[in-house]
């Protein structure tokens, strides 16, 4: 089997610790919560100085939420890969409450024609109310619900779809180590093959799915993160069967923080189709770059200021 380097990743990596008393690094991390001012007099600059938190890596969730009020949108794309394949790390999420959040997302997965598929996924996140303190962690469950991802090749037809339970915890390390955050998780997924047309099959499989990663703050405005992990793979046997499998995708990259409330993406990675393979690594055969960035948008402030609703 051909074997794609890819970037992407199962895996679970964040922000990065900031001093409690550097208001502006804490926005910059996302690490310490303000109250977001709900009021009808706030000014433009304190709506959107945060802190604002991320609810992904580069491609896979983790344990924080974006926050009541907020709504963050996040994107990125392949320079490399093939004309026209979608990132897996598109996200739509709008926070209800400090725990909870909605969502829509690319989960991720090895598609059928060997690349980082977008298999998307709607769902709903939350996160165990644990004291925001350095020696806590942080821990979330998260739920998301396959929606298929349907390709014609030639007489062909497609459907993959991946449903996902996420069990996920952030840990931000003391001392000299405070710029380090770990993250690690488990994913559940039952996931799901059918061809039509001249090649007819299906094939299910429900898959456990470890994942990792390390952020490191690195400098004023910028986050170093590693991930990895495991996602599911959709493939053919010999005949023409379908079946599913295992796959090994990861990524290395730095986040920049433009302004408290835009975040800029660049990574690079690689993909492993079958994760049991006796090639391992040496079946890599490909890679990538990608870019792309997350915006958040806190619309209850700005709703407050601008109509008087959901004020504080």
């Amino acid at each position: 089997m051909t074997c794609r380097l890819v970037v992407g990743a199962v895996l679970a990596t964040g922000v990065a610790s900031a001093r409690a008393d550097d208001p502006q690094a804490a926005t910059r991390t996302g690490v310490v919560d303000a109250e977001r001012p709900r009021r009808s007099d706030a000014s433009w600059r304190e709506i959107m100085r945060g802190p604002y938190h991320s609810s992904r890596l580069f491609a896979t969730p983790v344990a924080d939420t974006v926050g009541p009020y907020i709504l963050a949108v996040s994107y990125d794309g392949s320079l490399l890969e093939n004309p026209g394949v979608l990132s897996s790390a598109g996200v739509v999420a709008i926070g209800f409450g400090d725990i909870a959040q909605l969502e829509y997302r690319h989960t991720s997965a090895i598609s059928l024609d060997e690349v980082q598929a977008p298999v998307p996924a709607v769902g709903v996140q939350l996160e165990a109310p644990l004291p925001d303190r350095p020696a806590w962690p942080a821990i979330a469950l998260a739920f998301r619900l396959g929606v298929p991802r349907h390709q014609v090749r030639g007489a062909t037809t497609i459907d993959e779809r991946v449903t996902d339970l996420y069990l996920v915890g952030r840990q931000r390390l003391p001392g000299r180590l405070a710029a380090v955050t770990l993250h690690g998780g488990v994913r559940m997924s039952s996931a799901e093959l059918a061809l039509g047309g001249d090649a007819s099959g299906e094939a299910r499989r429900r898959l456990l799915l470890p994942a990792g990663g390390v952020a490191i703050a690195v400098g004023d405005h910028s986050i170093g993160i590693v991930e990895a992990g495991l996602a599911p793979s959709f493939d053919r046997d010999p005949v023409g069967a379908p079946m599913i499998g295992a796959g090994v995708i990861g990524r290395l990259g730095v986040r920049w923080y433009l302004h408290p409330a835009f975040s800029f993406d660049a990574s690079v990675g690689y993909q492993i189709d079958d994760a049991t393979s006796p090639a391992g690594v040496r079946s890599v055969v490909d890679w990538d770059i990608r870019l792309g960035g997350e915006l958040f948008v806190p619309w209850g402030a700005i709703a407050c200021r601008s109509a008087g609703l959901f004020c504080s």
